[in-house]
């Protein structure tokens, strides 16, 4: 039987999880989902799931909580979106300029591979 190593993760991590877990994105408040988030229960959601190729990058990644990430699995993204949720989203990354992240420009590529995605 394997035991994990206490402090080892088999999550995902990514610059926009570790600046949340930071306190670097005061103003993000609430996930991908409409979900309120806390240090305990974030995770990275992929727009376009791991299991249909969907890489680890920032241009594929949310925040949502993890039952939100869970309960949605493989579904496409066009099924299970919220316009009003993603919006509010987003708009929690406007004028956000930290070290290595430009929420401006995380704004943008979102955006993109949402309307990539739900034109499929």
């Amino acid at each position: 039987m394997y035991i994990q190593p206490a402090g080892l993760s088999f999550g995902y991590s990514n610059i926009l999880k570790t600046l949340y877990k930071q306190d670097k994105l005061p103003s993000v408040k609430y996930g991908f989902y409409g979900d309120e988030l806390t240090k305990s229960n974030v995770s990275l959601e992929h727009l376009r799931p791991k299991s249909k190729n969907g890489k680890t990058e920032l241009c594929n990644l949310v925040l949502a909580t993890k039952n939100n990430n869970h309960r949605r699995g493989a579904q496409p993204l066009g099924e299970v979106i919220n316009w009003n949720y993603a919006e509010q989203y987003l708009q929690q990354f406007k004028n956000v300029h930290v070290e290595n992240f430009n929420g401006n420009k995380y704004i943008e590529m979102i955006i993109r591979t949402i309307k990539r995605l739900t034109n499929d």
